[in-house]
């Protein structure tokens, strides 16, 4: 009668467990590291000094690293084909503190400050309010980043 009572409360015990990690670590991990706000696209404007590498190049790869509760930290992958067999690549890093509001991004030491809110005003029936912007076009200093909010 015990050994039963043992195991029945073991299966109820391993079925719950199983209920409670019913996602798996990549899915875990993913929500950990989720980002409120996605880059459509990207461009960045290069213009060296010996003239080959220079030009346009657009945005390829996003790497991203959440660091603390609302401190991001993103290695953004450029890319410009020069003819057919030769492609050009660029990465820069930046630093975006994100808080729902405001968006801070760092890059090289300089902090570019965006509003995320918009003032709109209906100027007959005399109506203020502000709506929050589903996208953000960010130049900073040589690139260009068209970011979108979920």
């Amino acid at each position: 009668m015990k050994k039963t009572l043992v195991l029945l409360l073991l299966m109820i015990n391993l079925l719950l467990a199983t209920q409670i990690s019913a996602f798996n670590e990549s899915e875990l991990k993913e929500f950990k590291n989720h980002i409120p706000f996605k880059i459509e696209k990207g461009i960045l404007k290069v213009n060296a000094l010996g003239g080959f590498a220079d030009g346009r190049y657009k945005l390829e790869k996003i790497k991203s690293k959440k660091i603390d509760n609302s401190l991001y930290k993103l290695t953004l992958g450029f890319e410009k084909k020069k003819n057919k067999f030769i492609r050009l690549k660029q990465k820069r890093v930046i630093f975006i503190l994100y808080n729902g509001k405001k968006m801070w991004i760092k890059f090289k030491g300089k902090i570019y400050k965006y509003n995320l809110f918009v003032d709109e005003y209906i100027i007959d029936d005399k109506i203020f309010y502000k709506q929050k912007r589903s996208t953000l076009n960010a130049k900073i200093d040589k690139m260009n980043l068209l970011l979108s909010f979920n």
